[in-house]
Order: C-alpha cells, then sequence, then structure tokens
C-alpha cells in the first residue's frame, strides 16, 4: 500500500488509532481538495469515510475501497474484487458509480448515514456482541458462533413497522434493511437489491423459533430464505420501527443504539470508485 501511493505525489497516507478518526480524516481530505478517499477496511471504516464525505462541504469527492474488514458488505454489493492488489486498482482508477445512502435517526434527532445494511431485533445484538469481541470471535467463523451464542439467550420482539406511512404490527427476530445485497459478512439478506434504485429494501423474519432460525441460517447466504413463509421482503423510501427500548439496532454492523428507528433513502448520495463498465 504505501509503494502505491508513494508512486503518487498528490496522495497521502493517513492510519487510523481510534473511532471516529476516519470520519475526520475524510471531512478534512475533501475540504483541503482531495478528489478521493480510500478507505482501506471493513464496513465500518467504508461507513466513517462516507459519513465524512457526506458532510462535507465539497460533494464531488469520491469513495474508494479496498475491502481488507470482516465483512465487506458494501465491497461485495458493489462486486469489487477480494483481492487487496486489484482493489487498490480499481479504488485508484478512473471508473465510478453514483450510489444511494441510507441515513438513519434515533429518538434524540441524531442521525448517520451507511451504505450497505442495518437491523434492528437478534442481528443488532449480535453485533453488539461482535463490538465487544475477545481472539475467538474473530473472521467469519467468530461471527456464526457468536450467532449461535446470542441465539440462545434473544427473545423476539413486538414491533410496530412503518414504511411509506403504512403500519403494521409485528412480532419479529429481526428486521434488516438493505441498500444492496448482503450483510453480515457474505448473508445474501436481499436478492436482486440494487444500491442505486432508490429503494430500501426490509427483510423482516418474523416469529420463528429458534430451531427454525438455526435451520435457515445457511439459506441466508444462498438468499433462499426468502421463501420461507414467515420472512416478508417490503420495499419502500421511508422506514421507521418502534418497539421495547431494549431491542438494539446496528448499521453496518456497527452499534446504532436502541428503538425507535427511522430510516430515509436518500438517491444517488455518494460517487464511489467502480470497475469501468
Amino acid at each position: 500500500m504505501r509503494e502505491r501511493l508513494e508512486r503518487r505525489r498528490d496522495a497521502r497516507l493517513e492510519i487510523t488509532t481510534r473511532a471516529g478518526d476516519a470520519e475526520l480524516l475524510a471531512a478534512n481530505a475533501a475540504q483541503t481538495g482531495h478528489d478521493r478517499v480510500i478507505a482501506v477496511g471493513g464496513d465500518g471504516t467504508v461507513q466513517e469515510v462516507a459519513n465524512g464525505l457526506t458532510g462535507a462541504a465539497r460533494s464531488t469527492v469520491s469513495l474508494g475501497i479496498v475491502p481488507i474488514g470482516s465483512g465487506n458488505d458494501l465491497a461485495r454489493s458493489m462486486g469489487l474484487p477480494r483481492d487487496p492488489a486489484a482493489a487498490w486498482t480499481i479504488a485508484m482508477g478512473a471508473g465510478t458509480r453514483v450510489i444511494d445512502l441510507l441515513l438513519a435517526t434515533d429518538s434524540d434527532g441524531y442521525s448517520r448515514w451507511f451504505g450497505s445494511a442495518g437491523g434492528i431485533g437478534f442481528d443488532a445484538q449480535v453485533a453488539s456482541a461482535m463490538a465487544r469481541r475477545n481472539g475467538w470471535q474473530r473472521g467469519q467463523a467468530g461471527y456464526l458462533l457468536t450467532t449461535l451464542v446470542e441465539l440462545r439467550r434473544f427473545v423476539n420482539r413486538p414491533v410496530e413497522l412503518t414504511v411509506d406511512g403504512t403500519t403494521a404490527s409485528r412480532q419479529v427476530l429481526f428486521i434488516a434493511l438493505a441498500n444492496g445485497e448482503y450483510y453480515g459478512g457474505g448473508m445474501r439478506i436481499a436478492p436482486g437489491a440494487s444500491l442505486d434504485d432508490g429503494q430500501l429494501d426490509l427483510c423482516v423474519v418474523g416469529d420463528v423459533s429458534r430451531i427454525t432460525a438455526l435451520r435457515q441460517l445457511a439459506n441466508l447466504y444462498r438468499g433462499t430464505h426468502v421463501a420461507h413463509p414467515k420472512v416478508d421482503m417490503l420495499r419502500g423510501r421511508s422506514v421507521s420501527i418502534d418497539g421495547d427500548r431494549a431491542t438494539l439496532v446496528h448499521l453496518d454492523g456497527e452499534p446504532f443504539g436502541h428503538l425507535p428507528l427511522r430510516v430515509d433513502l436518500h438517491p444517488a448520495r455518494l460517487l464511489v470508485a467502480a470497475p469501468l463498465r
């Protein structure tokens, strides 16, 4: 990575040391004349950079992605290569595409942009546990083990779900709010979802048992969970979810407090480096 940047006199390398650094560095880069900020990391790093760029005065700055994190779901939804060298070539290249972004707002009015997927309920509880992870929880195997541990503890929650003004009461294991197809480190949560179609895709997993949830786990990676009678796939532009305050929320795998939650889709909001078409 250093060698690639050393050949470019117009580029500089910044190293993050704590949460929030990438967002501040991205905003500063946009304000000081850079035309692209490359996020080297996972979905959490990408989310920070996207927030820094979206909040900056220069809205034409593009995002590059070199996916070396544990999830990499936005990169996967974009069809970016997992090989770092190949990803670097695209991240520093001329090809771009404009994608939608999602804006989440909590009960205190605090808002945050995210690009891949968020969720409430069981998946957010897993995300919270992963945020406190130790050695055995790292990588995809660690994610699966954490999922199994948290499944034993979780109790399905009643929620009020409003999609584009239509409200329904539901008992759910979780609700995923997806911009692209993937979340959770490769689960194909919303088959057919597009990052630039102006629609938010929801996967509502209803009142299923622990055994059913366990049996459906492999189907989440294949995208065939959508055929289950207690799974509903919905689409919209604005979503609100209310319920028990103990029901947790995550955005791109990063904890985002608890219910209530509002998520709004903003079309064509972010310019991202992509393969030339």
